[in-house]
Order: structure tokens, then sequence, then C-alpha cells
């Protein structure tokens, strides 16, 4: 039996993943701080022009609660005004990366798509600014229904779109939830 090939193959990519991982090391840059100009540029959509900063650590920062694992980023604009980066499942896992911005009383003041990663066609109508401002002012649990809404809480899914349309949802439910458990909007 010969091994000189299976030696020689194993250590070509021993030296390949080895060279990958320095090469991701020399490269990486952590964003998870960092509001992008494409984020800053949702903020300023949403809440208008000022500064804004991300909060790291919210205990320290003096809310009642740790950051939550399903949400991204907490930012704050200067003038007090939060929003927080939620990535949700949709069709696809991950697939929506949306800002929920808050008003003072809890509610919501409005959401942009960072990005998305739904269907081309489907999924991705969920983009569209007049399903999105279905959200704003809600201070109690979004429920998706196929059919014509009956209460002031419900939103009526994007045709096609089902499940983007119930991770938008997910998303704002969380925000809510997630504001009033910081202490905040109470």
């Amino acid at each position: 039996m010969n091994l000189k090939p299976t030696i020689v193959l194993s250590t070509v990519t021993t030296v390949i993943s080895a060279l990958l991982i320095v090469a991701h090391n020399l490269t990486y840059v952590d964003t998870s701080g960092i509001i992008t100009p494409k984020l800053e540029e949702k903020c300023v959509s949403l809440m208008g022009e000022g500064e804004y900063s991300i909060v790291s650590d919210w205990t320290e920062a003096g809310y009642s609660i740790e950051k939550p694992e399903n949400i991204s980023k907490l930012i704050l604009k200067n003038d007090g005004t939060a929003a927080f980066e939620i990535i949700a499942n949709g069709y696809n896992k991950g697939g929506l990366d949306l800002l929920i911005a808050m008003n003072t009383d809890g509610s919501v003041r409005g959401i942009e798509v960072v990005s998305i990663t739904e269907t081309p066609g489907l999924g991705t109508n969920v983009n569209d600014p007049d399903f999105l401002a279905l959200f704003g002012g809600l201070a109690e649990n979004a429920v998706i229904v196929k059919k014509t809404p009956s209460a002031d809480n419900e939103v009526e899914a994007v045709t096609g779109a089902t499940y983007s349309s119930k991770g938008v949802a997910a998303a704002v439910n969380t925000a809510i939830k997630v504001y009033k458990e910081m202490g905040a909007g109470a």
C-alpha cells in the first residue's frame, strides 16, 4: 500500500487551511460596534439627522435587562431615540435584517430593511414601504393575517410572502417587548 499520495494530500490541505486562517485573522474587521454608512442612512431615514451610537453593554448603560440574543444592535440617537437592528427569519433563516425605531411611548416609529435575502419577487416584497408602514404606531404584538385585518394590531401578509411577513411581525414584536423590558416607554 502506497501512503505517499495520502500524506502529500494531507500536508497540502493542512498548509492551505493554515494560510486561510492566517489570511482571515489578518483581514477580519469586526463591525458589530460600528455604524456602517448603510445603517446610518437607515437611522437617518427613521429618526432624522443626529449623532448615533451603539450600546454594547446594556446593563452598564442603565437598562434593566441584558442584550437579548435576537437583537443585533441597540442604536441610540443623541436625543435618546432608540432603534433595534434585528436579524429575523423569513422564508430564509436570517433572511431579514431590519432596523426598527421606537417612539418614547413604546410604539413603533418605523421600520427600514437594512438587507434582505428572501426569495426575489416574493419574500423581497416585504420591503414595500406601504407594507412596512402598517407596523408604525403599533404598541402591542403585531399579528399577520391572510385576509382583511379586523383589529388594530393585525397586518395583512404580503401575497406570496407569508413567512417573510411573519418574520417582519416577529421582529416588530421583539422590538416592542424588549423596549418595554428595558424600562423605556413605560
